[in-house]
């Protein structure tokens, strides 16, 4: 991380205070602990969003938040590991952290939310709307596997899933010796509509017939990273211009 270090929790509140002088914007990453495969961490969706913030923070001029490390989890729910918070508890929470970073002077939040279970993204999206509403504080959600199906289709001739190839290759640069070996094939567990176990039987969940079921290289991983943060770097830009017009407007 080069020039002013841009995590919150490593300033003094005296460095924290003039770091605010540059800066409205703040990143909040947000994940949880499930499995992920045989082969990535429990951490894997906070550390992703966690290291996105770090490699994003200078570009954006942005300070990085305290990271919130609990979520919603149900489908992995039957794997050690695996913790959950209430949908009500993580809401509650988003806006209380929304609410604190709005207080410290705060006008715009980027949420790097790193896990996409349904009761996770409509606990942080209640959240933020009601930060809006009440607060007047602006923020954006980003779910990079998402915004990055088409890379991870150009990069890898497929797509990903939870533990998949994306999810997969980013660990995989952030930390190689994070990766621990080749992903299971029993323990992938294809999803298909007219069906839904709870739990899932599989910690690795494909979501077509596209999914691919290796471990990337080193050079794809680090061609996909690439990629992938000049496409939220781009995405984000685009919004924060949006808002900068509309406080010119109105």
């Amino acid at each position: 991380m080069n020039g002013r270090e841009r995590r919150m929790w490593l300033l003094t509140w005296r460095e924290f205070k003039e770091a605010l002088e540059d800066t409205d914007l703040a990143i909040l990453p947000m994940g949880v602990s499930e499995a992920h495969g045989n082969h990535l961490p429990l951490g894997t969706d906070f550390i992703i969003p966690e290291w996105i913030a770090e490699q994003l923070a200078e570009e954006l001029n942005a300070l990085i938040a305290p990271p919130i490390r609990y979520g919603v989890v149900t489908g992995l729910s039957g794997y050690w590991g695996s913790m959950s918070v209430s949908e009500n508890t993580l809401e509650a929470l988003t806006y209380d952290v929304l609410t604190e970073l709005s207080s410290n002077g705060f006008e715009r939040v980027i949420i790097l939310n790193g896990h996409g279970g349904s009761g996770q993204v409509r606990a942080i999206t209640n959240a933020m709307k009601r930060a809006w509403r009440e607060l007047g504080l602006r923020s954006l959600m980003v779910m990079w596997w998402e915004l990055s199906s088409d890379i991870t289709e150009e990069v890898f001739g497929g797509s990903g899933g939870h533990a998949g190839v994306d999810e997969t290759a980013m660990v995989m640069v952030i930390d190689h010796t994070l990766v621990k070996g080749d992903m299971e094939r029993e323990e992938i567990y294809r999803l298909r509509k007219g069906i839904s176990p709870t739990p899932m039987p599989g910690s690795i969940l494909s979501y077509d017939e596209g999914f691919v079921s290796t471990v990337p290289s080193p050079d794809k991983a680090e061609e996909f990273a690439k990629k992938l943060l000049e496409r939220i770097k781009s995405e984000i830009e685009k919004i924060l211009e949006g808002w900068d017009r509309q406080d010119i407007l109105l």
